[in-house]
């Protein structure tokens, strides 16, 4: 046994140990209080220390080397910070705002004046501990440039007395902005530069308790709508009226587009990700398993070059973050991403993507390529960065193109930037050492300019008419003015130039994304008539006939089913996956006829399954039992391979919705097939046999809202095999007045208290997993029916007390993602989070009692680093 002479006393507020220094020492006989994992962790690091919440229990947090000489910079004045930078050849840096005008900014957008709305998040981390972190500090400011010499010299306050504010954008003559857990229209209408008119459209943003993990972004997109990052939603303006949309909640920090319209994001250690497909349609069918690269990793080099000593790190002390001498490897906390659309810092830069790289005190670019409509990404530079800065306090968060041609960085400037839930005693040492916690209330907007060129004037698009705004479309090379350019049209439902704008479309000497610009406000003024979409149908270029037919959704239904009959024939795949996602929005009367065809010519497509699958959310019964389908020659006539996936597919979404009039249709679905197709019959009732598992000891009942229609009769069917596979449903399905089923609801219920505990304990693993288990593929696994939660206990409890690092596979996709350990106190709390993901969603395994973790931990208790997937192999059951 080892024992310590100094007691470490746990902290409740905090969730940590008080600051006592500790040493090793291998007398046996001081008492130790200890509270919580991460206090557990610090007693096993063998250096002096402190406990925080980021501790991973058991793994060793070395002592940085005697030889790293960290460069203690104290903080700088804008002109000192200034001489610090390091940019790429040819360029320079300016200052735009600092400092009293602006304050934490964590968001920067453009207005279409030219000024600049600055989100300023003053409440974050005040102290090392965050202490007070709720007081409504926070601010939103509008900085204008009076003299014209692109350097802001005044500052409103627009409003203030918020908590944590993240997200702005300008909108109707305001902003719209997210202070959590709300998402506010906020103007002002007596012209005395506040707001006075502040309404609160909609709930539903996380961010108080965990602010690293938290919706943001709010970028306009090339449809209209509003897009997020981390979040499930998002938004579209018509007045004062509001739209939302689900879509998938990938992301972390920021979200950026090009001018085609994709959409990026830079979640932490991977530094750009992008979206194959617009993200909605992959959240339409909640329950079916996404769409192909959806999200998708397109920076696979994830190396960075800092140009100072970088070990403030959160997790410096492991050998793969930082070099031999001492500068971080590779991307830690990539956020803030932007695609530049611009031609005045040169055309080469035109479309690439810059990273901010907050810990590394830098901004990375790399080069995009769009392969067939596949974007991959390099590095533009080899062992350097395009902006780096010896200035420690620099602390890139949100990049943004500016109207003028630069590239505008949003610099959080202060010490800390790593909350407090996630802080490790390796980050915590070097805060205290070097003082990194003050002073806060500092921060910067840097812009990258060329040397040899200056910035063109910021031009003033509120006072342009309807045809002057066209001509930006057709003529600007600034993709930020062509944004606001859009925005402003639509809002105004300037009718008077959608002559304009027709012509823009059909001219094939335009730049394609003028002509898709020119489309979608044509669609959002109200304007895109059919005539117009079907030129755009018939356009050379793929990529504006893929667009041709997200906009037909907005057309009649019989023209737009005429129009997406023939895209879904293209011969582009991208064209035929988008009309058949489209497809999607028609109501059952044209879809499913237009689906069965797609299915009968492309059912050995996976992409095109899953398209299908998407608009059948909570129409895959009707689907299945349609004439079409069931019809000689029809693509369900005939028994292959595909057609069996497809069928077992389309029954295990209507199973995972547990809808019980769609459930009891499935039932019937199986009784009235197991004549004419008893194969279908076969699938239908194994797969109720598998989500239920009525094979094991603990079934998990299907809920029914009757008696399925001739179910009697397939119970006993002449044909042995479903006629037994029959009777074994039947011993799970359950509908009102059924007396011969026992009742399995306290086999199947823990107690309330500790499903409650494991449920709001789970709010610490959403940001990662998601509220619906289902995980960010393919960053972060599934929870939800992934082996590694529903099988051995004992395996998922070593997960959890130290950590997995390595390969694993989950539902096909492989993930190498290091999982921490958990940042719960106690072994009951590890327990009651491991019952409840063990029983949310379809998982139906067994409690966990917190005496096994006890045993687990104890077992384990010299281990110090996490568990690899090979290690784990021998807790499989």
């Amino acid at each position: 046994m080892l024992n310590m002479n100094t007691r470490i006393l746990g902290d409740e507020r905090s969730g940590r140990g008080d600051l006592v220094p500790y040493t090793l020492n291998m007398r046996m006989n001081t008492d130790v209080a200890v509270c919580g994992l991460a206090a557990l962790a610090t007693l096993l690091v063998p250096t002096v220390g402190w406990a925080q919440n980021g501790d991973r229990a058991g793994e060793v947090q070395r002592e940085m080397p005697e030889d790293w000489q960290v460069p203690t910079v104290p903080p700088l004045s804008p002109e000192e910070a200034l001489e610090r930078f390091t940019v790429a050849p040819g360029y320079r840096v300016e200052l735009v705002a600092a400092e009293p005008l602006v304050h934490d900014p964590v968001q920067i957008a453009f207005d279409a004046d030219g000024s600049i709305w600055v989100v300023e998040m003053r409440g974050y981390m005040p102290n090392a501990d965050g202490e007070n972190e709720h007081e409504p500090t926070g601010r939103v400011v509008r900085l204008r440039d009076t003299d014209g010499d692109g350097r802001m010299d005044v500052s409103e306050v627009f409003m203030d007395h918020l908590i944590l504010p993240r997200a702005i954008a300008p909108a109707m003559g305001g902003v719209l902005m997210v202070e959590p857990p709300n998402l506010k229209l906020c103007r002002d209408l007596d012209g005395d530069g506040e707001a006075d008119d502040i309404q609160t459209l909609v709930a539903g943003f996380a961010g108080l308790e965990n602010p690293e993990h938290a919706g943001n972004g709010l970028r306009y997109g090339i449809d209209n709508w509003y897009e997020t990052s981390q979040h499930h939603q998002a938004f579209k303006l018509d007045g004062d009226k509001l739209e939302t949309r689900s879509v998938r909640g990938h992301g972390q920090w920021g979200v950026a587009r090009d001018d085609l319209g994709r959409l990026y994001y830079s979640p932490n250690s991977d530094p750009l990700i992008t979206d194959a497909y617009p993200k909605h349609y992959s959240a339409r069918n909640a329950v079916s398993n996404g769409l192909p690269g959806v999200p998708k990793r397109i920076a696979h080099d994830k190396r960075t070059w800092p140009v100072r000593m970088t070990p403030g790190v959160n997790r410096g002390y492991q050998k793969r973050t930082l070099r031999s001498d001492g500068t971080l490897q590779y991307f830690t906390a990539a956020c803030g991403p932007e695609i530049f659309r611009s031609n005045e810092l040169g055309e080469d830069l035109y479309g690439d993507a810059f990273i901010c790289e907050t810990a590394g005190n830098l901004v990375k670019r790399y080069r995009l390529e769009d392969v067939d409509g596949e974007m991959k990404a390099s590095q533009a530079y080899e062992e350097r960065e395009f902006l780096a800065s010896t200035d420690e306090r620099f602390r890139p968060v949100n990049l943004m193109t500016g109207p003028d041609g630069a590239l505008y960085v949003a610099d959080f400037y202060r010490g800390i930037v790593q909350h407090r839930i996630y802080m490790t005693t390796w980050l915590r040492k070097q805060v205290d050492e070097r003082g990194l916690d003050q002073p806060v209330g500092m921060g910067r907007i840097w812009r990258v300019v060329r040397e040899d060129v200056a910035p063109v004037p910021i031009p003033d698009l509120s006072t342009m008419t309807g045809t002057e705004l066209v001509g930006l479309i057709a003529l600007s090379d600034n993709g930020t003015v062509r944004d606001t350019a859009q925005r402003l049209l639509v809002e105004r439902k300037d009718h008077g130039v959608a002559n304009l704008l027709r012509d823009l479309v059909a001219d094939q000497d335009l730049d394609n994304h003028r002509r898709l610009q020119a489309l979608w406000i044509l669609d959002g003024i109200g304007d895109a008539d059919s005539s117009i979409v079907e030129i755009a149908a018939e356009d050379g270029d793929p990529v504006v006939r893929e667009h041709a037919a997200r906009v037909s959704e907005g057309l009649p239904t019989q023209a737009a089913a005429s129009l997406l009959a023939k895209l879904a024939q293209d011969d582009h795949h991208r064209v035929r996956m988008q009309a058949v996602l489209s497809i999607g929005e028609l109501p059952s009367s044209e879809a499913m006829g237009m689906f069965e065809a797609v299915l009968e010519e492309h059912v050995d497509s996976d992409d095109l399954r899953r398209a299908v699958q998407s608009g059948l959310g909570g129409r895959e019964v009707a689907f299945l039992r349609s004439r079409g389908s069931a019809r000689s020659g029809g693509w369900l006539s005939r028994n292959g391979a595909a057609q069996r996936e497809v069928f077992r597919e389309l029954a295990s979404l209507v199973l995972k919705r547990k809808n019980t009039h769609e459930c009891t249709g499935l039932l019937a679905l199986a009784s009235s097939r197991s004549e004419s197709q008893p194969w279908q019959s076969m699938i239908i009732l194994d797969e109720v046999a598998d989500s239920t598992k009525a094979t094991s000891k603990r079934p998990k009942p299907l809920k029914l809202v009757g008696q399925p229609a001739a179910w009697s009769s397939i119970r006993g069917h002449d044909n042995t095999r479903i006629g037994h596979r029959a009777r074994l449903v039947d011993t799970v399905v359950a509908w009102p007045g059924r007396t011969d089923l026992p009742s399995q609801e306290d086999q199947l219920r823990t107690p309330e208290e500790i499903l409650t505990r494991g449920r709001r304990l789970y709010a610490h693993c959403m940001g990662c997993h998601q509220p619906n288990g289902r995980g960010l593929p393919p960053v972060y696994p599934p929870l939800d029916e992934s082996p590694f939660v529903t099988e051995s206990p004992e395996r998922l409890a070593r997960i959890l007390l130290h950590g997995l690092q390595g390969k694993i596979e989950v539902a096909g996709q492989t993930y190498n993602q290091a999982m921490p350990a958990a940042p719960f106190k106690n072994d009951a709390d590890i327990a009651a989070v491991m019952t409840y993901i063990r029983q949310a969603w379809d998982n139906n395994a067994d409690p966990v009692d917190a005496a096994m973790v006890t045993r687990i931990r104890k077992d384990n208790q010299t281990r110090m680093q996490p568990w690899s997937p090979a290690e784990l192999e021998a807790f499989e059951d």
